[in-house]
């Protein structure tokens, strides 16, 4: 399922990205209602359903022991939904959500076009719905999302922030002094093959319309002024000021002034923010389908021309300061792998034959080398050959 965000990135970034809400219309290109449905339902299949990502509300939480039975299979204790118990639920109007969804193709390839758009980590959840209850009410979410609309149709209407870019520790629920907008500012209803960007902070109340209804919640998590703050906090033990016990105002005033301006130097120094950006983006990893018949068989003939590859990064951006950080790795690049790179980060999805021919004689073989190093260090996938 191909992402067509009808806008270009830059204007997203620099115009929408936390600031406004935006609906991409038929952004997604969707296949059948059965092709997709098997996607969904193969999905929940495959999941263990007695962890704590899973949620089942209508209204309030529904006990998970009304819908979830253990069982001893031959000596291992194993979970499974209580199948007629969870249809029930759904026909009675509950919403099954599916927090922290990975490792499934059917929402990873979304998960990681948004996140190259949006230069971000994310993670995702689903929610599925039959009824017309709202699985929460009116609220706002600390983090960016993407309503994905996959199937049916789902209301959503919107108010502007009261409550300035929320860190995780500050959600709508546990602010109650914090009262809800008297306005709405966009009201939508989001249709099969829609998105819906909501910045954090904006409040939402997306609700069922008593028809099938099933949406990916794409969050995504940039790194914020919080993040810095407690990444240079392993910086404060180098400050003599903060090594000294404290005994009163007086006598600490004047120590307590010169270490905060020593650390406000930490804070605004570029070296310090430049490499907790490369740490931040570090962290970061986006799952690939593996290719054992070819990057782990010794007697692979090698990448076929016509397979196509896709850059395994969340933010390549710093491809123009002459490296790429990606699933832990940083690689410096030279020539032939800007080259490469940047084709790879201008057209989403090029074949090998149109990186190598692109090179020149001396270059061809080094390109085809360098395709398959970078392919077995996770940092470019293989998606499928030319159709």
């Amino acid at each position: 399922m191909n992402i067509d965000f009808q806008l270009l990135q830059d204007t997203f970034l620099n115009e929408y990205r936390y600031r406004k809400p935006y609906l991409f219309k038929q952004a997604v290109s969707l296949p059948d209602k059965e092709t997709v449905w098997r996607g969904i339902n193969e999905m929940y299949q495959r999941a263990n359903p007695a962890d704590d990502l899973f949620k089942f509300r209508k209204g309030a939480l529904i006990p998970k022991e009304h819908y979830v039975e253990s069982f001893n299979d031959v000596g291992r204790i194993r979970y499974r939904f209580k199948k007629a118990a969870v249809y029930e639920y759904l026909k009675d109007g509950a919403t099954l959500i599916y927090n922290r969804i990975n490792n499934e193709p059917f929402s990873d390839n979304i998960a990681r076009q948004i996140a190259r758009f949006t230069q971000a980590h994310t993670i995702v959840s689903g929610y599925l719905a039959f009824g017309e209850g709202a699985s929460y009410k009116n609220h706002w979410d600390t983090r960016d999302v993407f309503a994905v609309q996959l199937i049916g149709k789902k209301h959503w209407s919107l108010s502007a922030p009261n409550f300035d870019m929320p860190l995780y520790m500050q959600q709508s629920k546990d602010l109650p002094h914090i009262p809800e907008p008297e306005t709405v500012d966009m009201e939508v209803v989001l249709e099969a093959g829609d998105i819906l960007y909501i910045p954090r902070g904006w409040w939402h109340n997306p609700i069922p319309m008593g028809c099938e209804t099933f949406h990916l919640a794409v969050g995504t998590f940039p790194p914020n002024g919080h993040d810095y703050m407690q990444w240079l906090m392993k910086k404060v033990p180098d400050i003599a000021g903060f090594r000294h016990n404290l005994q009163n105002w007086t006598h600490d005033e004047g120590r307590l002034k010169a270490a905060a301006e020593e650390f406000a130097a930490q804070i605004t120094d570029n070296t310090n923010y430049e490499t907790f950006m490369q740490e931040f983006l570090g962290e970061q990893r986006t799952d690939s389908g593996f290719s054992f018949e070819i990057l782990g068989n010794p007697y692979s003939e090698g990448l076929p021309e016509d397979a196509l590859l896709s850059l395994n990064a969340v933010d390549d951006s710093t491809l123009e300061k002459g490296y790429l950080i990606a699933n832990g790795i940083k690689l410096n690049i030279d020539d032939v792998s800007a080259s490469v790179l940047n084709t790879l980060k201008q057209e989403s999805t090029v074949s090998i034959k149109q990186l190598t021919d692109a090179q020149n004689n001396q270059n061809r073989l080094k390109t085809g080398e360098m395709i398959r190093h970078l392919a077995q260090l996770d940092l470019l996938e293989i998606q499928e050959r030319v159709k």
